[in-house]
């Protein structure tokens, strides 16, 4: 029986025997760094806009070289994820890619900050105008203050920032209180407590975006707020290995879900 799993399928049926470099364990991955390399040689280098180096390399590479429907399913699926990054997530593509190199780290990062984006279903996005409200500046966050009191004590236990933090200042933070911030300590563990906020739906998915948007959390080497790019980066990373103080983190944002109502909704 034949997987049509993307990562699964070894087009075996197909004259190629498994040659072609776009499909496979790596396949997306290396449509990526095709994309990457065309981006480096074109915007970069000669200054083309970002929109025309879009519409060329996927019009480059729209048709698969295989002559098997497996083939030519996994390559389309694997072009479409490539569209959906490139059309709906420019700024954060642009700032991994003029770092000057682009290796699975940073692909699974602009992965995993894919995955966290709504995507529309229709019609390229236009970039927002100036004052245009597509950013999100606020975590959509109800907890109450009780709540703010386990979020400071993980903190403070995993030393996510340079100082000591109270529960008003989780409040300040999760608030979005104007001219409020902090200074980070651990990026990849602050990026883990958001994570996991994240997902028990206790703030929203743009999380990064809104931090930096607010320049909530500083660089201490900078005094700059820290790109959504740090943020994914440095998750990816630690969660391809086992770290007690994520798994602790981990507990206490369940245990902060689990104490219930919020101020203004009921945790879902």
């Amino acid at each position: 029986m034949l997987s049509l799993s993307l990562f699964e399928g070894n087009c075996n049926e197909c004259p190629l025997k498994g040659k072609n470099p776009f499909m496979g364990k790596d396949g997306l991955y290396n449509l990526a760094r095709a994309a990457y390399r065309q981006y480096v040689d074109e915007v970069v280098t000669k200054g083309k806009p970002y929109r025309r180096f879009t519409e060329d390399f996927l019009n480059g590479h729209t048709y698969s070289i295989c002559t098997c429907f497996q083939g030519r399913n996994e390559h389309k699926k694997n072009l479409g994820i490539i569209k959906g990054i490139l059309r709906n997530c420019q700024g954060f593509t642009e700032e991994l890619w003029r770092k000057g190199s682009f290796e699975k780290d940073d692909f699974m990062a602009m992965q995993d900050f894919y995955d966290a984006t709504d995507v529309p279903l229709h019609n390229t996005p236009q970039p927002p105008a100036p004052g245009d409200s597509a950013v999100q500046t606020t975590f959509e966050c109800y907890l109450n203050k009780e709540q703010m009191s386990p979020i400071a004590e993980c903190a403070n236990e995993a030393h996510l920032f340079y100082t000591h933090v109270s529960a008003d200042d989780m409040y300040s933070l999760l608030h979005c209180r104007t001219n409020f911030h902090l200074y980070a300590n651990r990026i990849n563990l602050i990026a883990k407590l958001f994570d996991c906020l994240s997902y028990h739906r206790l703030v929203c998915h743009k999380w990064q975006s809104v931090l930096h948007a607010n320049k909530l959390i500083l660089s201490c080497k900078t005094g700059e707020a820290i790109s959504p790019s740090s943020y994914s980066s440095a998750l990816s990373k630690l969660n391809k290995r086992e770290d007690q103080a994520a798994e602790y983190i981990g507990m206490m944002v369940k245990r902060v879900k689990e104490m219930g109502r919020t101020d203004g909704n009921e945790n879902k």
